[in-house]
């Protein structure tokens, strides 16, 4: 699915932050991020202890290798120390539309990070990846989730109950989305 056209440059800067393929050194911060309860309480997978970040670490690096390549699943750094605050992910669903999401650490919440990696992935998909629709899912009382895909320019379009089961339940998720031309305009 992918072409030439929907290829991202790595690693993408803002301001503060640096969006970077992950490495075999990120384990420890990886195992400290998804062992996490509080960060993980909305995610449809459970916090993971080192074994299993180590097995998700893995993955995610052999990923990387995936030609086409149609997920980006990428280490979220500040600029400044280079200091592992997340995690976000930027996935092509079909040459139209790419999907986004993200989490950060919980020392590094209420810091404006998320909307800044939130906007960064939405400009990616369409400037980069050239899609036309980019979409995200948000479990339905991830209220602080909601807000940043607001300032992100995303406006909601559905709910979706018992969208998927995991840990033992079925989620209801609130779908959130933007078109190229909706974004063309909210950037002058």
């Amino acid at each position: 699915m992918t072409s030439r056209r929907h290829r991202l440059t790595l690693p993408i800067d803002t301001d503060r932050l640096c969006l970077r393929e992950f490495s075999g050194e990120d384990l420890t911060e990886v195992t400290t991020l998804y062992s996490d309860q509080r960060v993980t309480r909305y995610m449809l997978y459970g916090p993971r202890d080192e074994n299993g970040a180590r097995r998700h670490l893995a993955g995610v690096i052999r990923r990387q290798r995936d030609e086409p390549r149609e997920t980006w699943e990428l280490a979220v750094t500040r600029v400044d120390d280079n200091t592992l605050i997340g995690a976000c992910d930027l996935t092509l669903h079909s040459r139209q539309e790419a999907e986004i999401g993200y989490l950060l650490s919980r020392r590094h919440w209420r810091q404006g990070y998320a909307s800044e990696v939130a906007v960064t992935l939405v400009r990616s998909a369409f400037a980069q990846l050239g899609v036309e629709r980019v979409l995200s899912t948000v479990e339905i009382h991830n209220e602080r989730s909601l807000r940043v895909l607001d300032k992100a320019g995303l406006r909601w379009e559905a709910t979706f109950r018992r969208y998927a089961r995991a840990r033992r339940h079925w989620w209801d998720v609130h779908l959130y989305a933007i078109s190229r031309e909706d974004w063309a305009v909210a950037q002058g």
